[in-house]
């Protein structure tokens, strides 16, 4: 395998990464709420793609469209349930709180994932043609989902920039009091927020099982690479966790291709490490 066929896989991969990173970096900036069941929303999104494929037997791009009204739904309840009792504390409180009831959460929703369907299923049997350009071969499904990708990432974009929900989110960003002061609220664009994020998370999972198999316990070594992914990015930057997703991609591909795929799960804690070393406000983020 040449050198520039990784870095092209690497790359199709990276794209899957930074969809859901981005969801956890807006929760993570916009609410102060480090979500570590955020892998898990990936898991599940996987698996409901995983069923519907195997019922219907549809295109996994239509898929996304059926299984987000069903994410919306729990998101919202796992927000009301296990987030919302621990706002009105300090920043520091509702971080750390956020981090063990979200712990907590990961943990069931992998026990009782694996109690029902079993510790492991396959990915979603589903190709299509390959394209060859200059000897490198690049599968036509792999290369349109990350088109599709891409071009949400602008949708999210242009939506936090233009709506009246991404400009409340932002001024939330900036200077939580002064967004209540002007008549902001707080706590339904909190919701959003954490809706928006975790959603991405499980169609991140759609695409995710189209090229992987899946396991139930495989949620929280996802959330530890969407960290790094953030960090690396910068805390709320879209196109920071774009930029973040694809160096992790590539990376992890030249490393399991040269040194061993065994070693290529630990490359985002040594970038996790390095990051916060070298530069902790990330490529793309402020001071």
């Amino acid at each position: 395998m040449g050198f520039l066929q990784i870095v092209t896989s690497g790359l199709l991969l990276g794209g899957v990464y930074a969809l859901a990173a981005f969801g956890l970096s807006i929760c993570w900036g916009v609410l102060n709420i480090l979500n570590i069941a955020h892998g898990e929303f990936l898991m599940l999104g996987a698996l409901a793609a995983y069923g519907v494929y195997a019922l219907l037997g549809i295109n996994p791009f239509f898929i996304v469209l059926a299984i987000i009204p069903i994410f919306l739904a729990f998101s919202f309840l796992f927000e009301k349930l296990l987030i919302r009792p621990i706002r009105g504390r300090t920043e520091t409180e509702i971080l750390v709180a956020s981090i063990l009831v979200t712990l907590g959460g990961a943990l069931l929703i992998e026990d009782v994932t694996a109690f029902l369907w079993g510790k492991s299923f396959t990915g979603i049997p589903y190709s299509m043609i390959s394209l060859q350009v200059g000897g490198v071969v690049i599968p036509l499904i792999r290369l349109l989902i990350l088109a599709f990708i891409l071009a949400l990432t602008w949708v999210i974009h242009f939506y936090l920039k233009r709506s009246y929900t991404g400009k409340a989110i932002q001024a939330i960003t900036q200077n939580r009091e002064g967004a209540r002061i002007v008549g902001i609220n707080i706590i339904r664009i909190s919701m959003i927020t954490f809706i928006i994020g975790t959603s991405l998370a499980a169609i991140a999972g759609v695409f995710y099982v189209v090229l992987y198999s899946m396991t139930p316990y495989m949620g929280l070594s996802l959330t530890v690479k969407y960290m790094c992914i953030v960090v690396l990015g910068g805390l709320g930057s879209l196109f920071g966790s774009f930029a973040g997703g694809l160096i992790l991609g590539i990376t992890e591909s030249i490393i399991g291709y040269y040194v061993g795929s065994d070693w290529s799960p630990t490359v985002a804690f040594f970038a996790l490490v390095l990051i916060l070393l070298l530069r902790p406000q990330g490529l793309f983020g402020r001071k």
